[in-house]
């Protein structure tokens, strides 16, 4: 796995070819300040989890005091980026750039444990939820997509494609993950693009051809919004956009900056739901978006 300094490193030597102009909407008020913050994830009870690829600690932020603590160390990783929940208070996320771990809330304290090493992977950095016992794990150095049962540790590969691989130099291909009603959406991040490839809704292998929405904004992560948007999070555009998925030509519109953004994840609370929290360069930030 690249480091945080590597990243950006790369990601700033990286061409943005002819990306589009974006004009922010409104400037992300910042919840905490925390460096690196790589991938982030929102609990039922409204604290937000986040991730940096050079610490094995998994940081808790409380939105509304605006503090930050850590919820546990994981053992037997230095650094965690992609995360998702499955089950109530039980979440995946990738440590190494190899291993998946379980965080369990569930029973009051929280626990780390191994869930499966894919040995041949080379850059694990992008996860989804599939459905309660399953996730999906993008391999941003082979430019594949996996699916591992979370209680076995059973896993396959169920995509391919070239719009997934690295290009050029730099070993770093498909980046975020979202799965919801037969589509896989993932940004490929230095090849400036956003694609969507339909998936079998049991066995997670892909059915049939992917469709790129667009091949000049760079895009990191992205969430599904309450309004049935998507949110793409677009790193050294140092933006949030918005992308209506069912335009006969999707295309990216700000609603945010933030510096390095990486990530998004919406708030679970009556008093948040229309607030993208979005992870960065310099901590997790919040940005409201109108429905």
């Amino acid at each position: 796995m690249l480091s945080q300094v590597a990243l950006v490193s790369l990601l700033a030597s990286a061409s943005l070819g002819s990306a589009s102009p974006i004009t922010p909407r409104q400037a992300a008020q910042q919840v905490v300040r925390i460096n690196s913050i790589e991938n982030v994830a929102v609990r039922s009870n409204g604290l937000i989890l986040a991730t940096n690829m050079n610490s094995a600690t998994l940081y808790s932020v409380d939105p509304v005091a605006k503090t930050s603590s850590t919820a546990l160390s994981v053992s037997g990783t230095n650094g965690l980026s992609g995360i998702a929940e499955y089950q109530p208070d039980q979440f995946a996320v990738i440590g190494g750039g190899k291993s998946i771990y379980k965080v369990d809330f569930s029973s009051g304290t929280p626990r780390s444990t191994l869930i499966k090493t894919i040995t041949e992977a080379q850059n694990l950095n992008g996860l989804a939820y599939f459905d309660n016992s399953t996730v999906l794990v993008a391999d941003a150095g082979r430019g594949n997509v996996y699916k591992i049962d979370v209680n076995t540790g059973v896993y396959s590969e169920v995509a391919r494609d070239p719009t997934m691989a690295p290009s050029g130099g730099i070993p770093f291909g498909i980046d975020g993950i979202r799965y919801a009603n037969g589509t896989l959406w993932y940004t490929n991040i230095f090849r400036n693009s956003f694609h969507k490839i339909p998936l079998d809704p049991v066995t997670a292998k892909s059915t049939g051809a992917q469709t790129t929405l667009w091949t000049n904004l760079m895009g990191d992560d992205l969430c599904f919004g309450p309004n049935g948007k998507i949110y793409v999070t677009t790193n050294s555009r140092n933006s949030l956009v918005e992308v209506d998925p069912t335009a006969a030509r999707p295309s990216p519109v700000s609603v945010g900056t933030v510096t390095g953004s990486t990530s998004c994840a919406f708030g679970r609370t009556d008093r948040d739901r229309n607030v993208a929290y979005v992870g960065g360069g310099q901590g997790v930030f919040a940005v409201t978006i109108r429905v």
